[in-house]
């Protein structure tokens, strides 16, 4: 009994303990404004991803970087059908594409059954996978068969 009366007390006390404030005073916002940007000036990053799929006939890449407040960066793919590659930044002024092609390439994509996917990146390292035509529960399925 002893124990529910002294948790019972210790709970009655935090329930009328003086709120804390949640909001940030002028001055505690200006330091959180300033190191968020030299947080954001001297940031720095870049990163890259490729995939060259022989067996569904498709390609993806991307690049990107940041240099201080200036991201810049591209991506590209096909499919059998287009070729689409955009370069793009974001900067003080917002995103915006540089460039944006587009072209026709083809009736679809050309499944190969004999081809190998190979995929690379800057986080990943680079590897390759090949169609396993014994696997029953096989991801990739000859759709053409």
């Amino acid at each position: 009994m002893f124990k529910f009366v002294l948790i019972a007390s210790l709970l009655v006390t935090i329930a009328f303990a003086a709120p804390v404030s949640l909001q940030e005073t002028d001055e505690e916002r200006y330091e959180r404004e300033e190191l968020e940007r030299q947080q954001n000036e001297s940031a720095q990053y870049s990163f890259n991803s490729n995939v060259d799929d022989k067996i569904n006939d498709a390609q993806i890449s991307r690049t990107e970087e940041r240099q201080g407040g200036t991201v810049r960066g591209s991506y590209s793919y096909f499919d059998g059908f287009v070729q689409r590659t955009v370069e793009y930044i974001a900067d003080k002024d917002g995103y915006r594409v540089l460039k944006d092609e587009m072209k026709d390439v083809g009736d679809g994509p050309q499944f190969n059954p004999e081809g190998q996917a190979d995929v690379e990146g800057s986080l990943i390292g680079k590897y390759s996978i090949k169609l396993d035509k014994d696997d029953a529960d096989k991801h990739y399925k000859d759709i053409h068969s």
